[in-house]
């Protein structure tokens, strides 16, 4: 009669184990787990930003329109032809890497208003776009997706090869971890800023992950310096084979939430420029360093592993194991995290504490049972 026992045992803990893993597997697929799995990464990239960052050129600047440059220059942003143009011929002159404008171009003449105005912005996106790669962001209206109309003059001295799409990749809270080369339009894809310039400067591109504890925070210049500075050497110095990014800096505005902020000039905070976003989406796609996400067999395989914990004996013992594996599995992910590799714990988690849950449920359980029978008797 023992042998019955034992083996309907047997299949009882299979059964069990089968059913842990399952459950843990679609937790994995769950929006709840996605949430959970972009929080702990949110936490991983702080730690390492903080105790293991990793070393990046310094080849990329930011031209930052503050609120100073708001305030010096006399026309609303909409007539900043002569500014603009000013600028762009300044950073072209110091011989950068390349020049990615991130500020709406007009969408019509405004030489009505002065004569003179368009012929100076023109001047200084020619002048940008004859020093090397130059890449201007396409516009979206956000009430028909499609893209604003850039003034014809413009269009044509810019062609498709210099313009791309500046959006940016947002999770379900707003958070943007990830970016994309190449976002899907009607005719195929479109590229967005940082896959043109990618493209343009480098040969190993690859998009995924943007890597926020990659390089040095980065630093701005200005805009109002930059029309004001005389010194065409200390131009050269700041700019001459940098990657310059022309973009908004203000504290309120065209700012997305991040993980990390990466504008240097600025404290810990949840949200930071676009621009500096772009700039080191741009950064992770130059060096190949977005992190692989790890494959689901992978996942699979761990999470299976993890529902093991409800095969021992003592209950208590479970939980413990339960709560040092959930710490080395932490320090598992940060280590794999640095390496290039990103490993979504969540659901991992998940099954080592239901296990171990279920586990404490069923001695719950055979302790009353063994309650029960002794009253009886």
């Amino acid at each position: 009669m023992a042998e019955p026992d034992e083996g309907g045992r047997v299949a009882t803990r299979a059964f069990a184990l089968a059913a842990l893993a399952l459950a843990g597997f679609l937790v994995s697929l769950t929006p709840v787990a996605r949430s959970l799995d972009d929080s702990l990464l949110d936490v991983e990239w702080r730690l390492l930003r903080k105790f293991a960052p990793r070393a990046a050129p310094d080849d990329i600047i930011i031209v930052g329109i503050d609120p100073a440059t708001v305030s010096s220059i006399a026309e609303p942003p909409a007539l900043w032809h002569e500014a603009m143009g000013r600028a762009l011929t300044r950073v072209a002159a110091a011989r950068p890497r390349a020049i990615a404008l991130d500020f709406p171009l007009p969408e019509r003449s405004y030489e009505t208003i002065r004569a003179g105005l368009d012929q100076a912005l023109y001047s200084g996106i020619a002048a940008a776009a004859r020093s090397g790669p130059f890449v201007a962001t396409l516009n979206i209206d956000p009430r028909t997706r499609s893209a604003k109309r850039i003034h014809a003059p413009f269009l044509a001295l810019l062609g498709d090869a210099r313009l791309a799409i500046g959006l940016l990749s947002r999770d379900a809270d707003g958070v943007t971890r990830r970016f994309s080369l190449l976002l899907p339009t009607e005719d195929g894809g479109f590229p967005t800023l940082e896959g043109r310039l990618c493209r343009a400067l480098s040969r190993q591109c690859n998009d995924g992950l943007i890597h926020y504890a990659l390089g040095a925070p980065f630093r701005y210049v200005p805009l109002k310096s930059v029309l004001e500075m005389k010194d065409a050497a200390l131009l050269e110095r700041l700019f001459r084979d940098r990657v310059v990014f022309i973009g908004e800096t203000q504290p309120f505005g065209d700012r997305v939430a991040v993980p990390v902020n990466l504008a240097g000039w600025e404290g810990a905070a949840p949200d930071s420029p676009a621009v500096v976003v772009h700039a080191q989406a741009l950064r992770t796609a130059m060096l190949g360093a977005a992190p692989a996400e790890a494959s689901r067999p992978l996942t699979v395989l761990v999470l299976s592993l993890c529902v093991l914990a409800y095969l021992m004996r003592d209950w208590r013992t479970a939980l413990a194991v339960a709560g040092l594996a959930s710490i080395a599995g932490f320090i598992a992910a940060l280590a794999f995290l640095r390496d290039g590799t990103y490993v979504p714990a969540a659901s991992i988690l998940f099954s080592l504490w239901l296990a171990a849950g279920a586990r404490a449920l069923v001695a719950w359980r055979e302790g009353r049972g063994r309650v029960n029978i002794q009253h009886s008797a």
